[in-house]
């Protein structure tokens, strides 16, 4: 079971499904179609460690979003690496880029829902994520694993972060895809793209939003 390149018509986006719930990621092409379509609840994304619950909570800045009522939660990703929860009851998405995870953000999503399971979506991989000395001097401290050096630079591995607060054995996906190293699929910052990439996530699976086809 792993994540799925779907085709609709001039839409393109990869698609985990578990038990009767989408995880959802977007490409280049007709990003803007889908988000019409799904109409996902975004936030105000600021790199920090606050998750709201959209269910009760009007705040509308942080990097994480979580409901039980069966709401579609959106998260915008530059090179960050989107982190999708399913709980039994919940379903919860966040932003990580290297503020958010030195901020606790995947602790708190962990401490929040308890029991969970977790896919990862894609983002700037080990191969081409760059940080300067100051960055790597916090990873060296909390995550010396997700913290690679070549050629006298430093490298950061998101994912290995991520997992090292969750744990291997919870994770039932990942899409191993570098946003950076894939402009066929992905925008990317680091390639200079200001447009986005979308992270979404449904309590039910995506198919009834685009009617019968």
């Amino acid at each position: 079971m792993n994540w799925q390149l779907v085709s609709r018509n001039e839409i393109r986006y990869f698609e985990f499904v578990w038990n009767n719930r989408s995880a959802i990621y977007s490409t280049r092409y007709g990003q803007q179609s889908l988000v019409h379509t799904l109409r996902p609840i975004f936030l105000k994304q600021t790199h920090s460690a606050v998750i709201v619950d959209v269910d009760v909570q009007r705040e509308k800045t942080g990097d994480g979003l979580m409901s039980t009522m069966g709401k579609c939660l959106g998260i915008k990703i530059a090179d960050c690496l989107p982190v999708y929860f399913f709980s039994s009851e919940r379903i919860c998405i966040i932003h990580c880029g290297w503020r958010g995870i030195l901020e606790g953000i995947v602790r708190n999503a962990q401490e929040i829902l308890g029991s969970f399971h977790y896919v990862l979506g894609a983002s700037i991989g080990p191969c081409c994520y760059e940080v300067k000395e100051d960055v790597a001097t916090f990873f060296k401290e909390d995550y010396a694993g997700a913290l690679l050096t070549r050629n006298g630079k430093y490298y950061v591995d998101l994912k290995s972060a991520v997992v090292r607060d969750l744990g291997s054995e919870k994770l039932i996906a990942s899409l191993n895809l570098c946003t950076k190293c894939h402009p066929e699929f992905f925008y990317s910052n680091r390639n200079g793209d200001t447009n986005r990439n979308y992270a979404i996530l449904s309590q039910n699976t995506i198919d009834s939003a685009f009617g019968s086809e």
